[in-house]
């Protein structure tokens, strides 16, 4: 990359920081937000709320309602812009990117001695330049900008729900992170097969393209239409199953997992509401957890997206790689 691109991603990085360091605010805004609704003395007596209590002039534990309200949707609305900007410049920079790797593979291919190309099938190399560099932008550079954004963003959420409650932080994060591993274990292996289809049907569906169309005058004295149609059909169909199935594994976790998260939160609001004086306590820790758990799940399931989308471009990506690493 450029000087100018590794600048930009190093800002990226910042801000990735940025967004986190949102993230934990916002959940860690939610304990006092909703405390104030069911128990405001206990608010109003912690230590550190004397300072803004005495920079406000608030002289009751009910006045603590309306600043609260305004900073936590404040800090809510600072969090979501923070995310959508994030979201942002992480799509335009890794397009930029793919668009300066794409040039670079074209001008090392040309300035190639003629005894190069004359060796190496031109499908190939016209389908590494067009289609796998497109590829290693949307299923490898875009995801792994943001496998390491949800990495960040996990550690902070998790720092937070860490201070709330550590025992049940812990056995939730332990426990999503054990089955997300489990998943990761038993799809590798097809991911990995899915990139060398994808990878080698690309080229074969450029060849055909090329042979069928670079040829029509003979196709149509011939009348081998059908064959170039099952030439092509006979490589999109595998690439697309392929690509298909990939889609369904990176994102298919996602819904057991929320209902597994759902189903926690619940036995241990019943759980909580069986001890004395539970209800007051424990509205806003429930409050707070499932807010954490809501911005963990999210997070969790983009780290594991993203690393199944390189997965299963591995293949396509070494093909650019190699293009890349021409004199």
């Amino acid at each position: 990359m450029s000087k100018l691109r590794q600048r930009q991603l190093y800002m990226l990085l910042a801000l990735m920081f940025i967004a986190s360091i949102a993230e934990v605010i916002s959940i860690g805004l939610t304990l006092p937000f909703l405390g104030v609704f069911t128990s405001p003395e206990q608010i109003y007596q912690h230590s550190l709320m004397q300072y803004p209590i005495q920079l406000l002039n608030i002289t009751k534990p009910d006045q603590l309602i309306l600043p609260l309200t305004i900073v936590f949707i404040t800090v809510a609305i600072f969090a979501g812009v923070i995310r959508l900007t994030l979201l942002y410049v992480t799509t335009r920079l890794s397009f930029a990117i793919g668009a300066d790797i794409s040039i670079d593979v074209y001008r090392r291919t040309l300035h190639q001695e003629y005894s190069v190309h004359l060796l190496r099938n031109s499908s190939e190399v016209i389908n590494g330049i067009v289609t796998k560099t497109h590829l290693v932008v949307k299923a490898g550079l875009t995801p792994a900008l943001m496998l390491v954004s949800s990495i960040i963003m996990l550690v902070g959420i998790v720092s937070a729900l860490f201070v709330i409650n550590m025992q049940i932080s812990f056995i939730a994060v332990v426990g999503f992170g054990v089955l997300y591993g489990v998943v990761i274990k038993f799809t590798r292996k097809k991911l990995k097969q899915n990139s060398k289809v994808v990878a080698y049907q690309s080229d074969a569906i450029v060849k055909s393209l090329q042979e069928g169309l670079g040829g029509i005058r003979d196709v149509i004295i011939d009348g081998s239409q059908e064959f170039y149609c099952t030439l092509y059909r006979n490589a999109d169909l595998p690439m697309r199953r392929a690509s298909g199935s990939n889609l369904f594994i990176a994102g298919s976790p996602k819904f057991a997992m929320e209902s597994i998260g759902m189903s926690l939160i619940a036995i241990l609001a019943y759980f909580m509401t069986q001890q004395q004086n539970g209800l007051a306590t424990t509205i806003p820790i429930l409050g707070a957890l499932a807010l954490g758990a809501q911005r963990l799940l999210p997070a969790l399931q983009q780290a594991y997206s993203s690393y199944s989308s390189i997965q299963g471009s591995k293949s396509s990506i070494q093909d650019v790689l190699d293009l890349l690493n021409q004199p």
